[in-house]
């Protein structure tokens, strides 16, 4: 760093999505008019940082001076945002009144909140401004967090990374008197929702089974108290834990949003269920700052929309682009930001207004408008996007009263696992001659062929997928989503190729009113 009279400079970071964005806060102290004034685009949080670093600054027993005060934070041409900016501002200014020592932060990137009393706070996005620590070889100076997610513990890989260090209060500044983060284990926390307490509804077991075994989308349909919302919170529990990279990429959303990730950092993959009433920009993202959205949040784990067609009509149009993408780009008067959105889409519905439609207990109320204009809410592109739909009916009284007596997720999770495990082992004894699958406007795998050959059908498998398609009129979207379910049941039993009896069952779970 350039050293000048009167003048402290340290590193800092603004979020823009989920990025951490590196800025230069410089604090000049000279003679004027006194006063405290913030320069470079800052928000309104920001802006009142001048009031909590004052007394923060007093309150540790510093000296403020009576004198101007100017705070630019470059580039000037970025908006700055959040209250991450008040440990870097107070550093500065006791840098630009030689109360601290230039070198004391300059192998760091500090961020923290200031409350009056002069503690630091850890704020949101500490794993956003971590990376960036790692991505710029510096430390990283905070509030008491979570850290250690990317930094490279191996010493032979040249020092890329530096210590994170945590200050719990300003006053311990001035003896350089730091903390390590606080650090998760994997064995700190656990899926303890189990599909054991569910008995009865093997069928819609099943269905999640060979869903979570393939990443498939699904839809249960069926009436309120048959255990729909039950099963999809249990859909987690069998599915195989997080990797690292992973881990570190659904953590650092969660982190930025403001929300726990120690759940996640432990291999558990996220499981988001908002509520029908979530407006577009909560579903999507958006705001000022921009904030990801559900989308965003379940990345690497579940959507799951309980109610779907109370959902608003636009706001479910909405989700058509990040399914078939993996990602969502929104675009702002400042700047684009893209969230990523890999997720397992599993919705709940009711078969009609009442809910009773083909109730062997209860009679529908519902005229047959009402059912289609109720049908009609999610539509059709949407509904097409789901590889499977499957029937959920009301638990018999037996079934209940055997409630923790049913299948286990330990159970269900084998087969999924299975089920991945040979895929993994297909994929790459295929990889040599996928070469012919290269799409060449994006010179990536084309999907819709990389599954026809997958399947590796025969003569009379592929003569019984076209009646099947000609008889229950499926699209050309439909037919490579049976393909895809077919696959997925296949490898559950290990088997190279696609059968007839494989393509029966996927078949079984294509959407109702295309049977």
């Amino acid at each position: 760093m350039p050293r000048y009279e009167n003048v402290g400079f340290v590193s800092t970071a603004t979020i823009w999505g989920i990025e951490a964005l590196p800025v230069t806060v410089e604090v000049s102290v000279g003679n004027g008019l006194p006063g405290f004034h913030i320069i470079g685009l800052p928000d309104l949080a920001v802006r009142e940082a001048t009031r909590r670093v004052r007394q923060a600054i007093k309150a540790s027993g510093y000296q403020l001076k009576n004198a101007l005060v100017v705070v630019n934070l470059a580039p000037s041409s970025l908006r700055k945002a959040g209250s991450g900016f008040d440990l870097p501002i107070a550093l500065a200014y006791l840098i630009a009144t030689k109360q601290l020592d230039q070198s004391l932060v300059d192998d760091y990137l500090c961020v923290g909140e200031l409350s009056l009393d002069g503690t630091v706070r850890a704020v949101s996005g500490q794993l956003a401004y971590e990376k960036l620590a790692f991505q710029t070889k510096k430390g990283l100076l905070t509030g008491q967090s979570i850290g250690g997610v990317f930094i490279d513990h191996d010493d032979q890989a040249g020092g890329i990374a530096k210590k994170q260090a945590c200050v719990s209060r300003l006053a311990d500044m001035h003896e350089a008197r730091f903390y390590p983060p606080n650090t998760i284990e994997a064995s700190q926390t656990g899926y303890h929702l189990d599909f054991a307490d569910i008995a009865g509804n093997d069928l819609a077991k099943r269905a999640l089974q060979i869903a979570a075994a393939g990443g498939h989308g699904l839809m249960m349909v069926g009436p309120p108290g048959s255990g729909k919302s039950m099963m999809a919170k249990r859909l987690p529990s069998i599915l195989p834990l997080l990797d690292m990279a992973k881990r570190r990429d659904s953590a650092l959303i969660h982190s930025v949003a403001g929300l726990p990730y120690e759940h996640i950092l432990a291999g558990e993959r996220p499981f988001r269920s908002p509520h029908h009433g979530a407006s577009q920009a909560g579903m999507i993202g958006g705001g000022s700052p921009i904030m990801p959205g559900e989308i965003a949040l379940a990345h690497n784990g579940v959507l799951f929309l309980d109610e779907l067609p109370e959902f608003g009509s636009s706001t479910l149009q909405l989700l058509r682009q990040p399914i078939e993408m993996g990602y969502i780009t929104l675009a702002r008067a400042a700047g684009s930001v893209v969230f990523p959105t890999d997720f397992m889409l599993i919705a709940a519905a009711n078969p009609c207004p009442c809910g009773y439609l083909g109730d062997d207990l209860h009679n529908c109320s519902c005229t047959p408008a009402q059912i289609s204009r109720y049908a009609n809410r999610v539509g059709g592109p949407l509904i097409d996007r789901f590889n499977m739909i499957v029937d959920v009916n009301r638990s018999a009284a037996a079934d209940v009263l055997a409630t923790g007596q049913g299948t286990s997720s330990a159970d269900l999770r084998i087969g999924v696992e299975k089920a991945r495990g040979f895929a993994a082992w297909r994929q790459e004894r295929e990889a040599s001659k996928s070469a012919g699958l290269i799409c060449p406007e994006t010179a990536q795998p084309s999907n819709e062929a990389a599954i026809l050959a997958s399947c590796q059908l025969s003569t009379k498998s592929q003569s019984f997928l076209e009646m099947a398609s000609d008889r229950y009129q499926l699209s050309g979207r439909g037919i490579i989503s049976t393909l895809s379910v077919a696959r997925t049941i296949a490898d559950m039993e290990e088997k190279a190729s696609v059968g007839q009896v494989h393509l029966m069952e996927a078949i079984e779970y294509r959407p109702r009113d295309k049977k």
